[in-house]
């Protein structure tokens, strides 16, 4: 089964999306999984919550790398004045214009400026794995939705079959009725095993429209939006279990999970932070310099120059400095607990999804082998009605039996792919089969 890297095919697509102002129309034609999810990529508006969210990270980021650079200032001035001298006297009015330009650079400050730019920095990391994680939660999303909808097509086929046969069971009776074969309550119970197929059928067609609303909105559509799906391929590919350990999956799920990566970012943002803190306590060191000329119309000019160092030493701010550094530090006493709490969790969700797998693997043969046995059971009772043997209640319990063993098998092939494409997101990565509809089918 070749796979292709869903975080590659959404670092494109939302590239696209983030120059597009509406979303694009779903094609018009039959989509597979992959081509859902691309559209899924570009089109779903959380994607483009997360680019914008990393952009403004980027940006953050270089205004903190800016503290490096000097500030430099350039100005013009014009002014005319008119004073008068003692005793009276008129001085006669000035015109003085000119241009000047200033420097003022940051040599030493114990730590605030590095401080800054390792958080924002940080800050911009957990972005990207946020970014990551975003692009993940959405292919699950549309996994998840895609077997939903195939599934639920897939039982509402198999409770239109029960209806067929309901209807069936019910012509033989009446028949049989008709021919003094069958008492009327053979008729009867035909008719009430016929209306309950018929309600099944009905919620199968409600659950049906409601998975297809769901999908279109995994997809960042309205539910309305009509969607064309790809046939499933009678062949069946073979089911295996993951190749790797739960050990495994748990390690790749620590190293691996962007939403992990994201909080051991962000801890390293507040780390950055208390530095910053104890920086803005301690003394700074800057440079300072200046340079201009001011002309005097009928008079010439003058050049003016300065250059300097100042020291500044935050003496006392009514214990705001103090207060601050204390914040910072529990911010990152936080934030290292919220990491571990996540890291928890995300362990819990791989035991979980793993447990789930494993479940649904061997629910695979129970369901098939429960299928077969009630098909063939079904097929006895029927002939041993038409000549007699059976009573209608056998066939009406070994039908509701039929039908119920349908939709084990449909909900173990809904489970399984389920559970597959949960245990990939979880595990810390995502990948999808190229035509997917060739990984399985439902019977």
């Amino acid at each position: 089964m070749k796979t292709i890297p869903y975080w590659l095919a959404g670092l494109i697509g939302v590239c696209i999306a983030c120059a597009a102002a509406a979303a694009e129309a779903p094609p018009a034609r039959p989509l597979s999984l992959p081509e859902l999810t691309a559209i899924a990529l570009r089109n779903h508006p959380d994607t483009r919550i997360a680019w914008a969210t990393l952009a403004q990270s980027q940006a953050a980021e270089r205004i903190a790398r800016a503290g490096w650079w000097p500030t430099i200032t350039a100005s013009y001035s014009a002014q005319r004045s008119r004073s008068i001298a003692s005793g009276g006297t008129e001085v006669p009015a000035q015109t003085r214009y000119g241009p000047s330009v200033s420097l003022s650079y940051l040599l030493f400050d114990f730590g605030t400026r590095g401080g800054s730019i390792e958080r924002a920095a940080a800050e911009r990391m957990a972005s990207e794995f946020s970014l990551n994680q975003t692009l993940q939660d959405v292919v699950l999303a549309v996994e998840s939705s895609y077997y939903t909808v195939i599934g639920s097509a897939a039982l509402a086929d198999a409770s239109q079959q029960a209806l067929d046969e309901a209807q069936a069971n019910l012509d033989a009776a009446r028949t049989k009725h008709a021919a003094g074969l069958a008492t009327i309550a053979d008729v009867y119970q035909a008719e009430a095993a016929r209306a309950a197929a018929q309600l099944t059928q009905q919620r199968a067609q409600g659950d049906y429209r409601i998975a297809q609303g769901a999908l279109a909105g995994a997809l960042g559509y309205s539910p309305a939006t009509p969607l064309q799906l790809v046939d499933w391929v009678p062949e069946q590919a073979a089911i295996e279990r993951p190749a790797q350990s739960l050990g495994e999956l748990l390690d790749r799920a620590r190293r691996a999970r962007p939403e992990l990566l994201a909080a051991q970012a962000s801890e390293q943002a507040a780390s950055a932070a208390v530095r910053a803190a104890r920086g803005n306590a301690l003394p700074t060191l800057r440079l300072n310099g200046s340079a201009g000329q001011t002309r005097i119309v009928d008079r010439g000019s003058s050049e003016q120059y300065s250059a300097g160092l100042s020291l500044s030493v935050p003496l006392f701010q009514g214990f705001a400095l103090r207060a601050a550094i204390d914040d910072a530090r529990a911010s990152l006493d936080s934030a290292r607990a919220s990491t571990e709490a996540l890291r928890l969790t995300v362990e819990q969700q791989v035991w979980s999804a793993y447990q789930a797998v494993d479940t649904a693997y061997g629910n695979l043969d129970a369901s098939r082998v429960q299928l077969e046995s009630a098909e063939r059971a079904a097929e006895a009772i029927r002939a041993r009605y038409k000549n007699g043997l059976s009573s209608i209640l056998e066939v009406l319990t070994t039908e509701s039996t039929l039908a119920q063993a349908r939709v084990a098998r449909i909900q173990a092939f809904l489970d399984w792919y389920l559970a597959l494409a949960t245990l990939a997101h979880d595990a810390g990565g995502l990948h999808a089969a190229v035509d997917s509809p060739d990984t399985g089918a439902l019977p």
